[in-house]
């Protein structure tokens, strides 16, 4: 409940932030546009790492691990500045390899 909580309040901020210029403020101090990017990238990761350490596939064993490792190896090539398209397939493979190996050692 609390993620939803966050990931509302985040968006009605953002809404806002997009509105008040529209409304008549000329520019919002970059105090306040450094924080709101701080909130918004808080939520994505808080959000990342709370379905990382829930993900449970029956399937394979330490599924958590498998899955932080994926979601690193797509975060990686994100850093470094590789298109998304790159980055999840990097992910999504990385996680098909390692689960499929460990099926196959279990």
């Amino acid at each position: 409940m609390s993620v939803v909580v966050a990931v509302l309040a985040v968006g009605a901020g953002s809404l806002l932030f997009r509105l008040l210029p529209l409304l008549g403020a000329n520019r919002l101090p970059d105090q306040v546009t450094r924080v709101a990017g701080w909130a918004g990238l808080s939520v994505l990761a808080a959000i990342t790492v709370r379905a990382v350490v829930a993900f449970d596939d029956p399937a394979v064993s330490g599924a958590p691990l498998v899955a932080a490792v994926a979601v690193g190896a797509g975060l990686f090539l994100a850093f470094r500045g590789r298109s998304l398209l790159l980055a999840v397939a990097a992910g999504a493979g990385c996680y098909l390899v390692l689960s499929a190996a460990l099926s196959a050692v279990s």
